[in-house]
């Protein structure tokens, strides 16, 4: 039979209370066990769950590291329901950068639906159930993209042209379609795409200016270009600014020739083939 011992207060004349071996202690009907955080490196996909070594009950943080680095990691949440998880924060981190085409994610009980996709060392989220849902509490995911075009690109006057082949010098996050040319914004996610894009001259005389579109439309379409003392068209014309953007939009760089008749600038050339000529770096950042 189980002894009730009923106290005010209950103190020790040492540094403080022991519980045996093998017993656990309950306060206010939650079971605390030793450490206040579980903290665990998972090598392969792993759950959620007291079973596993991966356990939320008794402790007020579950921090996970975890990587892609040699294939995607999928890191599935216990139900929203499970004992303690109401109590405990959970951190996943990644630990190593992923590899090529890999990432890793964290997913519902159900194990399809994402909650958090990360890529680059020190990418995280932390995660609470509230409202009986699970809620981030804090994030941080890298996609980055950083490329030139790859050979020059003629557009001759009063038209536009989508900007075709491009050379990789960064890319994290896997946004970028090589074969339609263009940033897609990754599936399920919300957010803003920050874009610097550069174009430059081949050729004298140039009236050419860069173009970005978002989801099929015009962002920024600027007629403006700079002289040289001797009429010259000198250094490059940009587009720079923060765009908020929905699952799937894309965006996309064109160049337009502003001239509107013959003779000079009647065919602009926009310069490819190094990182100093037509070029744009673009960072996504994700929203909840």
């Amino acid at each position: 039979m189980a002894a009730t011992l009923s106290l005010d207060t209950l103190t020790s004349a040492g540094s403080g209370i022991t519980v045996a071996t093998g017993k656990t202690l309950t306060v206010g009907g939650k079971s605390v066990t030793a450490g206040s955080s579980n903290i665990q490196r998972a090598t392969g996909d792993v759950e959620v769950a007291d079973t596993a070594g991966y356990g939320v009950a008794g402790k007020s943080e579950l921090i996970i590291a975890a990587n892609a680095g040699a294939a995607t990691r999928t890191i599935t949440l216990c139900p929203v329901t499970e004992t303690g998880v109401d109590t405990c924060i959970i951190t996943v981190v990644a630990d190593v950068d992923a590899g090529s085409g890999f990432k890793l994610t964290v997913v519902e009980n159900d194990g399809t639906t994402e909650v958090w996709t990360g890529y680059q060392t020190g990418d995280f989220v932390r995660l609470i159930v509230s409202n009986g849902a699970w809620l981030v509490v804090d994030h941080k995911e890298t996609y980055y993209s950083y490329r030139y075009l790859t050979a020059n690109q003629a557009i001759t006057h009063s038209t536009s042209a989508k900007f075709t082949g491009w050379t990789n010098v960064t890319e994290i996050g896997d946004t970028w379609d090589n074969t339609n040319d263009k940033l897609v914004t990754p599936t399920g996610m919300n957010g803003y795409w920050t874009i610097n894009f550069s174009a430059s001259s081949a050729i004298d005389y140039f009236s050419g200016v860069p173009v970005l579109y978002l989801g099929g439309v015009v962002l920024s379409n600027w007629a403006s270009y700079g002289y040289g003392g001797g009429g010259h068209a000198q250094g490059q014309c940009g587009v720079s600014g923060e765009y908020y953007a929905t699952s799937t939009q894309a965006i996309e760089f064109y160049g337009a020739n502003v001239m509107n008749g013959t003779g000079y600038g009647a065919t602009g050339t926009f310069a490819g083939s190094s990182k100093d000529e037509t070029h744009f770096t673009a960072r996504f950042n994700r929203i909840y």
